[in-house]
């Protein structure tokens, strides 16, 4: 009855708030032991939810942290109430004795995708609406997440290429980054201080840098249907600009 309960009311929130991507996680030990050194397990989530995860991401160790053992750890099902796993010993070639191991996962629900540990959505992928950097932020937060950084070029490519599969079909379509550019030093820094990807600017000029220019600090991912289109890539503009978007939020799978 718990159990029943329970998902109704996660049903019941997803339908309120279903902007909001439903995030879980939790541990569970497995008694294990293998000849070789692959072996196969079943994850229980001991969690009711509301559908299958649209991802799991999951990590094995030895229950007892004095054990040399470690592992890597494949996903091969994700089912409603579990998930299939093949677990690996990779600190040497061989089996191991029957053992407790402890799998730490967590799971994602929603319209989205996963990119390393962080989730990327767009909260409403039809909607274009005028924003400045500070109510963009404030957007994201509401649904649950934050304004996206882009840490190096492998990832701009991945922000890039889903926004333009999204959102590209709307034309021109702007989104506010988490990160800063400084016009004296050209650098971009993410949202927690680090070194940010300074790349893939605007075709057309940008960053701008020249005098009169040092107030545009703000950073906008423009995307198009097409690469080749000119009005495409990132620019520096100021934080209080009205930029029409279609906002990307992010937020870290647990």
């Amino acid at each position: 009855m718990k159990c029943i309960w329970f998902v109704l009311l996660v049903e019941v929130m997803s339908v309120v708030d279903s902007y909001r991507p439903l995030t879980n996680g939790g541990s569970y030990e497995v008694s294990s032991f293998s000849t070789k050194a692959k072996s196969i397990a079943e994850v229980i989530y001991r969690m009711c939810l509301p559908k299958v995860p649209d991802y799991v991401h999951a990590t094995a160790r030895p229950s007892n942290p004095s054990l040399p053992h470690k592992f890597n750890l494949t996903i091969l099902e994700i089912k409603k109430l579990s998930f299939i796993v093949e677990i690996e010993r990779v600190d040497q070639a061989t089996g191991w004795d029957r053992m407790p191991i402890t799998v730490d996962w967590s799971s994602y629900i929603g319209n989205g995708m996963v990119y390393q540990n962080l989730i990327l959505w767009f909260p409403d992928a039809a909607d274009r609406t005028i924003m400045d950097r500070n109510t963009a932020s404030k957007y994201c937060i509401d649904k649950g997440g934050r304004l996206v950084d882009i840490v190096d070029k492998a990832m701009y490519d991945v922000v890039y290429n889903y926004g333009r599969q999204t959102i590209g079909s709307l034309g021109s379509v702007g989104i506010w980054l988490g990160s800063s550019y400084n016009p004296t030093t050209n650098t971009v820094t993410q949202s927690n201080g680090k070194p940010g990807y300074n790349g893939d600017w605007h075709p057309g000029g940008p960053p701008y840098r020249d005098s009169g220019y040092e107030t545009r600090t703000g950073l906008v991912l423009y995307i198009k249907p097409s690469s080749t289109d000119i009005y495409h890539g990132m620019i520096n503009d100021l934080p209080t600009s009205g930029i029409t978007v279609t906002q990307l939020c992010s937020t870290n799978l647990m």
